[in-house]
């Protein structure tokens, strides 16, 4: 049988312990038969069954929006690539357009198909979102103020050979570094949220490019007692990117695995080129997922498991599918093929961008000169790296 994460019912409250009883006491019975397909018309959300690329069956909330007998690629949109490299293993998490508005689908394979629960994008997060840019903007002084501070404060310090003192500074040093961070999650994640981030795009060698976020980011990964593998194109790609928000999005995806992969673990990135579209895939060997966050994945300032401090303030998958998204491509989440983990990827669009005119300014590092894989890693990473001396 299936294992569904459905939220937000009106009709039935069908918790997770729930369809998991229901699927202990019906497995030997055929995958969506009519008791399931009873339970899922009690469902608010869209449900819906489909095989060899088209519908076959859709719940009451679904027949409102759409046919049985639709095609399925309509749905998918710029998803049908990653849809089709999906292994049908465990559950997947992947975007669709339904009726024009947009949902987050898990999707889960069975015997008569594929089952898809979908769950619409809230749509109005705009006045939190426009309060958290306005309080990212309001806390960059006082963060400057104190990265002053704390500049004159270490270079008294540094010829102390203290221990106590080296640990202080070190943990206050990785504090400022993780508000740093903080601060461009707010408001550079805001303005991608509310659709007010423009790309600066470049002409640039992919492989080059991921060759130098590896180089910046294992040295990190391996101080944390685990693997960065990387599996780069076999032939040389350009494509027109914003370095720095692709950058961004690649270190939102490895602190997420870092977050979940224990000690010993392995953090692969893989590169393959697919017709006109490059996916990037992350993967780890690590816990995996919880099934009571993956509904809710996506969903901007979602608070997921309380006393998680893991998930900070819900805006770092967000922002990456964002930033897929303006570089004409999307997100998914699926289960690592190769076993225990979670595996995202995200495309990217190879098509030439249109030509921009951008007016010659000021070189702007969102890091403020710091290493950028330090800030963004700043949550995960060990106190001792952030020695002041060291840095």
């Amino acid at each position: 049988m299936i294992l569904l994460y459905p939220t937000g019912f009106d009709n039935a409250e069908i918790s997770m312990q729930n369809i998991g009883i229901l699927r202990e006491t019906t497995k030997e019975v055929s995958a969506v038969d009519e008791q399931m397909k009873q339970v899922l018309e009690l469902v608010n959300q869209p449900a819906f069954l489909a095989k060899d690329g088209k519908i076959v069956w859709c719940n009451v909330a679904a027949r409102s929006l759409l046919l049985e007998g639709a095609v399925l690629s309509f749905l998918l949109e710029r998803n049908d690539t990653l849809y089709s490299l999906w292994n049908r293993e465990g559950t997947l998490q992947i975007s669709l357009v339904i009726g024009g508005a947009e949902y987050d689908a898990s999707v889960r394979a069975t015997d008569q198909g594929d089952l898809f629960v979908a769950n619409r994008r809230t749509p109005d997060y705009n006045a939190t979102a426009n309060a958290v840019v306005t309080v990212s903007a309001t806390l960059r002084k006082p963060l400057q103020n104190m990265m002053t501070a704390a500049t004159a404060l270490f270079d008294e310090l540094e010829d102390r050979n203290n221990e106590k003192i080296t640990e202080a500074s070190s943990q206050l040093n990785r504090s400022i570094y993780q508000f740093l961070r903080l601060c461009g999650q707010m408001s550079d994640g805001g303005r991608l949220l509310l659709h007010r981030k423009t790309l600066r795009r470049e002409s640039t060698q992919m492989g080059d490019f991921f060759a130098g976020f590896i180089a910046q980011a294992r040295p990190l990964v391996e101080s944390l007692g685990l693997r960065l593998d990387y599996h780069p194109l076999p032939n040389p790609l350009r494509a027109d990117v914003d370095r720095e928000l692709l950058e961004r999005g690649l270190y939102n995806l490895l602190s997420n695995a870092l977050n979940y992969t224990p000690k010993g673990g392995i953090i692969s990135l893989s590169l393959e080129k697919q017709g006109r579209l490059l996916l990037v895939s992350i993967t780890d060997d690590g816990e995996g997922i919880s099934p009571e966050v993956l509904p809710s994945l996506f969903e901007r300032f979602t608070e997921h498991s309380i006393g998680d401090s893991r998930w900070g303030i819900g805006l770092g998958l967000p922002m990456a599918r964002e930033v897929a998204r303006l570089h004409g491509g999307t997100l998914m989440v699926a289960p690592n093929p190769e076993g225990k983990g979670t595996k995202i990827t995200f495309s990217l669009s190879l098509e030439p961008a249109p030509l921009e005119l951008h007016s010659r300014s000021m070189p702007y590092d969102y890091c403020s000169g710091l290493h950028h894989g330090l800030v963004e890693l700043s949550d995960v990473l060990d106190a001792k790296l952030f020695d002041p001396n060291q840095v």
